[in-house]
Formats: structure tokens, sequence, C-alpha cells
């Protein structure tokens, strides 16, 4: 095996182990609750401590948010207000992944179990939220269809009336133990459409099984962080015993 191998090999090996700890203390749950043997999913635990939003993230992210407008502006508004475009949807099925029609209530569960990792993927939004001028041209759209007078100023005010007072540390400016702050139609089109491997191995497991519920465990590099059973009603959370 090639040293450059070796980093994904230790990887494998550590999802195996913590997801063979999590489908233990699954099995226990299950036969205590009456639950039938359902999938068990691996994602990613976000385990950042919150802080108060320093006032340089908040500038750095209107900084960079008021550039972003000007270039958004430089054109007509347009018909941009579809919040999924085909080649997001494309995007999506390349990657293996689309909401299945089979499981009308996907997107619930999805959230319940992005609600169990925490965010990890929002960690990379920085100060900069992944808003680019496509993004913002898409809510410019949107506010212009519902009659409102759009400006570069009111724009930047609507998104700043949404930064938080606390966020996880190092994390996007937006990211909150109740998930982003902003509304879905205000977020980023790459936030709207992405979906990571985690929630892509638990739709095709919930496809193949017939299932509409699945335990969903979070881990960091070592430990196993959480564990809930996800359903199309929400999760609930299992105490992580001796672990």
């Amino acid at each position: 095996m090639s040293s450059r191998e070796s980093p994904i090999a230790a990887q494998r090996a550590r999802n195996a182990r913590l997801t063979a700890q999590a489908e233990q203390i699954a099995r226990a749950d299950g036969a205590e609750h009456g639950v039938p043997e359902l999938p068990v999913i691996l994602l990613p635990a976000n385990s950042r401590n919150t802080t108060e939003l320093p006032e340089e993230s908040r500038d750095a992210f209107l900084d960079k948010l008021r550039g972003t407008i000007a270039e958004a502006f430089l054109e007509a508004v347009r018909d941009n207000s579809a919040s999924m475009t085909a080649e997001a949807e494309s995007a999506r099925a390349d990657a293996g992944w689309a909401l299945p029609d089979s499981i009308p209530a996907m997107p619930d569960i999805i959230g319940a179990s992005c609600g169990t990792c925490g965010g990890e993927c929002c960690t990379a939004g920085g100060t900069h939220g992944f808003l680019h001028a496509d993004s913002i041209m898409r809510v410019r759209a949107q506010l212009t269809d519902d009659g409102e007078t759009v400006t570069p100023e009111s724009l930047e005010a609507r998104y700043a009336s949404y930064l938080p007072a606390r966020h996880y540390r190092g994390s996007c400016v937006f990211h909150t133990t109740t998930g982003c702050n902003l509304p879905r139609a205000m977020r980023s089109n790459l936030c709207n459409r992405y979906v990571c491997g985690g929630l892509a191995q638990l739709t095709r497991a919930l496809v193949s099984s017939q299932q509409t519920s699945a335990y969903v465990a979070a881990a960091d590099s070592v430990h196993l962080r959480r564990l809930a059973l996800v359903t199309v009603t929400g999760s609930r959370p299992i105490t992580l015993r001796g672990l």
C-alpha cells in the first residue's frame, strides 16, 4: 500500500469501527423500544463550541457581501428565481443522489439527520457563507417578484439583520445551534443543493430497505458523538452509554 493510500485506508477503518459501535447501540435501542432492524448511517459531527459573533467576522462578511451584491447588480434583474437549477439537479444526480419519489418525506428526514450532525459542512462557510453573485441574483429576483423594490443597500441590510449574536466558533457567520440563521430562500445556491456522502448513503439505504426511518450517528475523527433514531416526524436522541 502506498503512503498516498494510507490515509484513505485509515479513514475507512475508522468509519467501520465507529459504524460498528453505532450498530451495537442501535440494536440495543431497537430491542428496548421494539424498533425493527433499520439502516445505521455514519455522518460527521460538528463538535465546536459557540461564541459571540466577533465584530471582525461580521465586518468581513458585510465587506465581502457588499462586493458580491455590486457584482450582481451589474446586470438588470432577470428570471433567476428557481432555488434549484437544472444544473444543480444534474450535479446531484452525477454524485449518485437525488430525492427519491418513493419517499416524499425525504427532505424532513434529511433535515433531522443534519441536526444530528450539527452542520459540519457549514464550518467551511467562514465569513462568506458561500454567497456568490448567482445566489444574490436569485434572491434579488425572488424579492422583485414579490413586489419589493430591491437596492444594493436594502439587500445588504436584509442579510445583516440575520447575523446572529452567537455562532459556532470559527464556522460560518450564520451557523448557530438551531441551524442556519438565514431563511432557506436567502441561502447560497450551494447550501441549498449540497448533500454530503453520508446523506446520499442514507437515501440509498432507505430506498433499498423500503424504510422511512434510520439510526443516524455522528462522529468526529476519533469518537462517536451522537446517535439518533430519525423518522419522518423528527428524531429521538439516544444516550451513548459506555463510550
